[in-house]
């Protein structure tokens, strides 16, 4: 076991921002904000960064056990996490310039070990054991090619996204909204409970402001409530009824950000493509005349897989 000395020089050395607030919608899912100390450095919104803690701090109560090697002890645990975003200014109601804001925002879940069986070292359960005014790892750049690049006034918009996989798109939305964008935006997040929603109020604001804007919101698991994947909005024609939106192919660019199953991503064998079953959003796109943007072929549906 490491000393407080040797504790406090490994956060010395390895610690170059701060924790300075955080939102708990529920005990499992974080809205927190970082502060690097050197400031701000440019990114795209839909890019990356890395958090990281050391394994010599403590985990949160409950997140199961884990085995350490002789000497991890002293490692810095790194894990890649995208950049959310807040859009609007709770004490003004206005969405925040490019320039005024001095933190990045993250959107995280804990993933704990349901087993007996030790684990690997988390860093989920670390960052929840996190209090505001303390200190953790940044990464020194942004990275990514989930990007707004390339997309017209006028197009039309579409993000999917699963639980914490709506993180990128909040920032994308706010870069949309702040550039006047013309076209239709949509935004529809599939999640298991209703609780699990942390950012639907402050979309569903948007939506009032903003007409071109329309945010979904599935829940698979709520009492009560219909059983509804993202695919099932296109399959079953809902998706035009709720939002008023064609899914045109020639005027159309669609994110996917989330669980693989949604996304859908094909295999490819002896120059064919083997679509995973049930079908995912890749698949029920590219019946409908929709490309998978590559770098050397520019299509309409992007996609960054959470795992």
């Amino acid at each position: 076991m490491l000393s407080p000395v040797e504790i406090n020089g490994l956060r010395s050395k390895h610690y170059n921002a701060t924790l300075i607030e955080l939102f708990m919608p529920q005990k499992a899912l974080w809205i927190f904000r970082v502060k690097p100390d050197e400031g701000m450095i440019p990114f795209k919104p839909g890019q990356y960064t890395t958090l990281g803690l050391g394994l010599w701090e403590p985990c949160v109560a409950g997140s199961g056990p884990e085995t350490l090697k002789p000497g991890q002890e002293k490692q810095l645990l790194r894990r890649a996490y995208s950049v959310s975003h807040p859009v609007v200014d709770s004490k003004t109601g206005a969405l925040y310039s490019p320039t005024e804001i001095d933190f990045y925002e993250f959107y995280v879940t804990l993933v704990v070990n349901e087993s007996s069986t030790p684990m690997p070292p988390r860093l989920t359960p670390r960052i929840f054991a996190l209090k505001k005014g303390e200190r953790l790892a940044f990464g020194p750049k942004m990275t990514g090619h989930y990007n707004l690049e390339g997309i017209k006034k006028t197009d039309q918009v579409v993000f999917f996204a699963t639980g914490t996989g709506e993180a990128p798109h909040n920032a994308m939305i706010w870069q949309l909204l702040t550039q006047k964008h013309e076209g239709p935006i949509v935004s529809v997040v599939c999640v298991r409970y209703n609780a699990d929603q942390a950012y639907r109020g402050l979309h569903e604001k948007l939506a009032k402001e903003y007409k071109n804007y329309h945010p979904i919101y599935l829940a698979t698991r709520e009492p009560g409530q219909p059983k509804q994947y993202a695919q099932d909005l296109i399959q079953q024609g809902l998706f035009e009824k709720k939002t008023g939106v064609l899914l045109e192919a020639s005027k159309t660019h669609v994110y996917l950000c989330g669980n693989p199953s949604m996304i859908g991503r094909p295999e490819i064998k002896n120059g064919q493509k083997i679509y995973p079953k049930p079908a995912g959003l890749i698949e029920i796109l590219e019946n409908k005349g929709f490309t998978v943007s590559a770098p050397s072929r520019p299509g309409n549906i992007h996609f960054e897989a959470y795992w």
